[in-house]
């Protein structure tokens, strides 16, 4: 009984390590204490409903032990700024005022598409119109609409990512009606090549929005339109 009690204790501290180490993202709406034990005691339970041959009290062991570790280490999270600091994630600016974060999405590993995927979801097509978007602890994205924008013109159609990190979409640049060769003649203009972009966005209607790996100062184009 001792060394089951021993396993269980040890397999509740690497769990909550490796879930630590693998970031907010695979969290969900759990904090990491809960996700664990969620996982541990649906599994150890499961044991004595499909062997019938283990004894029922070497489940119900390790089930009371985990409710106890949960309930102690809830508060240790109320009263231990340490524990807070090494077992919950704070939350992390993926975008400010319209400018994503490439550092930050890279931490959280986030990519560009699955950005602008969350933005999608909360109704926003254009990331200038956003004021901030937050990763928290527990994995979600929340975005603040920039007010200031509510009332600017919608772009024609879903902002489609040219560029993603410095690789080019060939397939996106079909989409909204534009080559390579203009997307070419665009950067150089701008004095940039494709692998020094960091998210180049277009519309069908010509309503461009472009991010450089290193921010210049101007977050987006401020000639919203170009000619075609």
């Amino acid at each position: 009984m001792l060394t089951i009690l021993l396993r269980t204790v040890m397999i509740y501290v690497v769990l909550i390590l490796i879930m630590r180490l693998m970031g907010k993202r695979q969290l969900g709406e759990l904090e990491i204490t809960d996700l664990v034990t969620t996982l541990l005691i649906s599994e150890i339970a499961s044991l004595p409903l499909t062997e019938t041959g283990i004894p029922l009290h070497y489940a119900l062991l390790p089930i009371i032990t985990l409710a106890g570790l949960e309930m102690g280490m809830a508060a240790l999270l109320l009263k231990g700024h340490l524990f807070k600091r090494l077992l919950i994630s704070r939350p992390t600016i993926l975008m400010s005022h319209g400018v994503p974060d490439r550092g930050a999405m890279k931490k959280a590993r986030l990519s560009c598409e699955e950005l602008l995927s969350q933005l999608r979801l909360q109704g926003i097509n254009d990331p200038s119109e956003v004021a901030f978007a937050v990763m928290e602890p527990n994995g979600q994205i929340s975005v603040i609409q920039d007010q200031s924008k509510k009332d600017t013109p919608s772009p024609a159609g879903i902002m489609r990512l040219l560029i993603s990190d410095g690789w080019v979409n060939r397939d996106n640049l079909r989409l909204v009606g534009r080559d390579e060769k203009w997307l070419e003649g665009y950067l150089k203009g701008k004095g940039l090549k494709a692998r020094e972009v960091f998210m180049l966005l277009c519309d069908g209607g010509g309503t461009l929005r472009l991010y450089p790996m290193k921010p210049t100062g101007t977050p987006r184009e401020k000639n919203g339109k170009t000619s075609p």
